[in-house]
């Protein structure tokens, strides 16, 4: 064999291929769960509802979420807060009767709910209605006088008559043996879990602004981090407590609430340069 045909024959066999660059994999981007929503209320539904509550017979309004009707009644008054309540459906947050008309409706709607003695504030007692001596009463101070609310004992009445020296008291509860009307609107319905446990502290708690509490719901565990300041609130412990109970309420699959509160270190005062003369 030649020399030159020598060299094209090494040089054939030692020729290799440059490799391609290896192709480097797109990292997928983080998915975007979507945030479940509910748009008709079921039984364990969270939702926020308005409504007035009227008695049928007279229509009496005793009790109302709405502050323009307040002020159109010459109800309002600014220690009262106007704004949607928070139901939890099936858990008694409001008369069984109500929540119960309140399975099936969708937001925004409206509906009006009647409720009869026996599912509201209950039938009259013939036996709560009693003569008292006019004496007794105006030695605990009572003014004596048709429609005067007074407290007898452990009683809460109301003076129905005046006669000679007597008072005749009803110590039924003042909506006894009345059917009551819930005109109720349904505002929202809270399907997060994180934001149902900021609804409930809304609730328990109004006072403290929502920003400054940190809640997760992991697994069976729902973890609240209270502000530092929420130790100074009066009767926290008891709306603590009241807070356990509804988040384990509204969260079924939950079985602890773990409650923390975090305090750092102060920082030290800055020093400051001081010359004596």
């Amino acid at each position: 064999m030649s020399e030159k045909k020598a060299k094209k024959t090494t040089a054939k066999k030692t020729t290799k291929k440059k490799a391609a660059p290896k192709k480097t994999a797109k990292k997928d981007a983080p998915k975007k769960t979507k945030k479940k929503e509910e748009n008709t209320v079921m039984e364990g539904s969270l939702i926020y509802v308005d409504y007035v509550a009227r008695t049928k017979d007279d229509g009496m309004i005793f009790d109302l979420t709405l502050e323009e009707v307040a002020k159109a009644e010459n109800l309002y008054s600014e220690k009262d807060r106007y704004e949607p309540i928070l139901v939890a459906v099936g858990s008694n947050w409001l008369l069984e009767a109500i929540e119960e008309g309140l399975v099936g409706m969708k937001i925004d709607e409206s509906k009006t709910i009647n409720v009869p003695p026996e599912r509201g504030a209950g039938v009259r007692d013939p036996s709560l209605v009693k003569k008292i001596a006019k004496m007794r009463l105006e030695k605990q101070g009572v003014k004596i006088q048709k429609g005067e609310r007074v407290t007898v004992g452990r009683e809460q009445g109301v003076i129905t008559q005046v006669l000679g020296r007597t008072a005749i008291l009803d110590f039924n509860p003042p909506l006894a043996g009345k059917t009551l009307v819930f005109d109720v609107t349904v505002k929202g319905i809270v399907s997060e879990p994180d934001d149902k446990i900021m609804a409930i502290l809304k609730r328990r708690l109004p006072g403290v602004p929502p920003d400054r509490y940190s809640v997760t719901v992991k697994g069976k565990t729902i973890t609240i981090e209270f502000p530092k300041e929420s130790r100074y609130i009066q009767d926290f412990q008891y709306a603590e407590i009241g807070v356990a109970m509804d988040a384990l309420k509204v969260i079924s699959t939950a079985e602890k609430v773990k409650m923390t509160v975090t305090y750092e270190r102060p920082e030290p005062p800055p020093e400051t340069d001081e010359t004596s003369e």
